[in-house]
């Protein structure tokens, strides 16, 4: 009990003790004004002025630019200049004034980026870059991943690249892709302002966002094939340079002969075969061909088809005939309808020798085994007669159609509608009795003998003595030659020799006209068929061709194939860059480079979305005015996004970029 009381009065006497030393103490009287330690006034942060002075005392040996810098960011961000001279020093103050107030923004929220940024900056040209690019990092306040690794890349640049992307601010996307290749590619332009600005238009059209290595190529390309890449580029645009991406050698070997624009539209054409070609030739063997095609005169031809290479190459002066008698579609009914070794010889020497008529009745019975048997057997011979008869269905549509018909055309739709003669019979007449049988349906002239009196009616009976079979048409021309023998009996009977002579006159004059008109019809549309109406005699067949049809006729209207690609550098000029693009994507794929694919972006600003986009109409020429401009447009824009969107991890979503 007395140590719980003795305890009591301790803690009693220390909260006594201590309450009386926590006591507040009386004020000190303020001093009067002029004596010692009387204050000047209230205390205040330094102003302006003073922060200016200060600093301008600190870097007053300096040079003069330094201390323009500065005075220059103390009026403009006064303490903050101060706070960040103190830690990062005059570096600091340079990457404050370069940045504005996203450098504000790093300093203090990402300190080590800042720092990152401030040690790059130990020439102007760097500062250049940041002053350049200050409002895309602007842009990317938020984006902690994207600004980590552009800030990581400018710092691991070296001060040439760093000088190069001052020059080019737009090829910065390009520099960081690929810095030590496209440094060592501007070098190699030195002061050739306008094939260095080709060069950086075709490379900025080329896809970022699946890293590098596309880009490398294209890179590639231009080294080993300067002059040539830039020209086919400026030739055929983006087709043309990937073109020499595949088969520079080739056009290095051609030396000129055929142009450049010639070649490059051979080789388009042709690629599938020269890629053949190239697995077992030199470049030099194919630079060979197209030479000989091009002394020719067939590039045209060669230029129209995938396969009239194949045909000129491979069945030498007689594939060439066939490219000059019926055009490029004699290369595609070879090789697409004629697989048989025994038949292609055949059927390139009918086009050869009877082109556009060929061309129709190669293409309409290829799958005809008769008819595959008679070529095999006969060859281009079997030809005229299948041709002749075979238009007889469509030259009769084109005489019933006619509604002025002379009396040689009335007559020649009698005979026809009598006949009844089609390609079909005569082939197999050729097949069963031999190719002697058809062979005055060969004939390009109705001989004078076949007007004499009973000339049908004799070979109708030479023909049934023969043991052949008569066809449909023999039978009707000897009923025709019958009636004007009946006619010309009646005539002497009457004891009229004028009458005689006239009905002779007569009988001479209708069977020539009915068979001069029913020949030169069919021979006419024979001819035409394969220019006419796209490979289908008459006007009735082109009327009901199928769309792919109607394309190949808009093709061949135009000239053919090669005449449209011909005129491409008149069109490049009037495209957008999205149409470049679509044209140029499917050589650049196979050549192994990928197209941007210019879609706008969309990034964020203060909460509000900033669209960046290309001019729907805008070409190729807005594309190298942009890359060779002095600050940072759209295309630079669009090309850093690409090339932070193979850097980005794969796994963390980017909702500033949508597609």
């Amino acid at each position: 009990m007395k140590r719980t009381f003795a305890l009591v009065v301790l803690l009693t006497a220390l909260g006594v003790l201590s309450k009386l030393t926590l006591k507040d103490r009386p004020a000190r009287p303020e001093p009067a004004p002029g004596e010692p330690g009387a204050a000047a006034g209230p205390a205040q942060s330094p102003g302006p002025a003073d922060i200016r002075a200060t600093l301008a005392a600190k870097y007053q040996a300096s040079p003069a630019g330094d201390r323009e810098l500065v005075a220059r960011v103390a009026d403009r961000f006064r303490q903050t200049a101060v706070s960040v001279e103190r830690t990062d020093g005059l570096r600091g103050l340079r990457l404050l004034d370069r940045l504005d107030l996203e450098a504000v923004y790093l300093y203090d929220k990402h300190p080590a980026e800042f720092r990152r940024l401030r040690d790059i900056l130990d020439d102007d040209a760097a500062a250049d870059v940041l002053l350049h690019w200050r409002e895309y990092f602007g842009l990317k306040r938020a984006d902690d991943t994207d600004r980590g690794i552009l800030i990581a890349e400018l710092a691991g640049l070296s001060a040439s690249q760093r000088k190069l992307a001052a020059r080019y601010p737009n090829a910065l996307p390009l520099i960081l892709a690929d810095s030590s290749s496209l440094a060592d590619l501007v070098e190699s332009f030195r002061d050739d302002e306008r094939d260095l600005g080709e060069a950086l238009t075709l490379l900025s059209l080329i896809s970022l966002e699946n890293g590098a290595s596309d880009l490398r190529s294209a890179v590639r390309t231009v080294e080993n094939h300067r002059s040539l890449a830039l020209e086919a580029f400026r030739v055929q645009g983006l087709e043309g340079f990937a073109l020499v991406g595949l088969y520079g050698p080739v056009l290095e070997a051609a030396g000129g002969s055929p142009p450049l624009d010639q070649a490059l539209i051979l080789l388009q054409v042709n690629s599938e075969y020269v890629d053949e070609l190239l697995r077992t030739h030199r470049p030099e063997t194919v630079a060979g061909h197209l030479g000989h095609v091009a002394a020719r005169g067939l590039v045209a031809a060669a230029g129209s088809s995938p396969n009239a290479l194949r045909l000129a190459v491979e069945f030498g002066e007689a594939g060439e005939r066939a490219l000059e008698k019926a055009g490029p579609d004699a290369a595609d009914v070879v090789f697409s309808a004629y697989s048989d070794p025994a038949l292609r010889p055949r059927a390139v020497a009918a086009l050869g020798e009877h082109g556009a008529m060929a061309l129709v009745i190669l293409d309409k019975y290829a799958t005809d085994p008769d008819f595959q048997q008679i070529l095999k057997a006969y060859g281009p011979a079997v030809i005229p007669p299948v041709a002749a008869a075979d238009t007889g269905p469509e030259a009769l549509a084109y005489l019933q159609a006619k509604e002025k018909r002379t009396l040689g055309e009335s007559l020649a739709k009698l005979a026809l509608l009598a006949t009844g003669d089609n390609g079909q019979a005569v082939i197999r007449t050729i097949k069963e009795d031999g190719l002697s049988r058809v062979e005055s349906l060969a004939s390009n002239q109705v001989r004078f003998y076949q007007f004499l009196p009973l000339y049908d009616v004799t070979h109708l009976a030479n023909v049934l003595a023969s043991g052949h079979t008569p066809t449909s048409g023999e039978m009707t021309w000897a009923l025709v030659d019958g009636c004007f023998v009946v006619a010309d009996v009646l005539s002497l009977a009457a004891i009229q020799p004028e009458g005689a002579a006239a009905a002779e006159l007569a009988r001479a004059e209708v069977k020539a006209a009915v068979r001069e008109g029913s020949r030169s019809v069919g021979r006419d549309l024979a001819e035409a068929g394969a220019v006419g109406s796209g490979k289908a005699a008459g006007s009735a067949a082109a009327q009901a061709a199928s769309r792919k049809l109607g394309q190949w006729w808009a093709v061949r209207s135009a000239g053919g194939f090669f005449r449209i690609l011909e005129r491409l550098p008149e069109a490049l000029p009037k495209m957008s860059l999205e149409q470049v693009a679509a044209i140029g994507r499917p050589l650049c794929a196979k050549a192994g480079l990928r197209l941007s694919a210019w879609k706008p972006v969309r990034l964020l600003r203060d909460g509000a979305t900033v669209v960046f986009q290309i001019p729907p109409r805008k070409g190729l020429k807005y594309l190298g005015a942009q890359v060779l401009q002095a600050s940072v447009g759209v295309v630079g824009i669009q090309k850093i996004e690409e090339h932070l969107a193979s850097r980005r991890p794969k796994t963390l979503p980017h909702s500033d970029l949508q597609p």
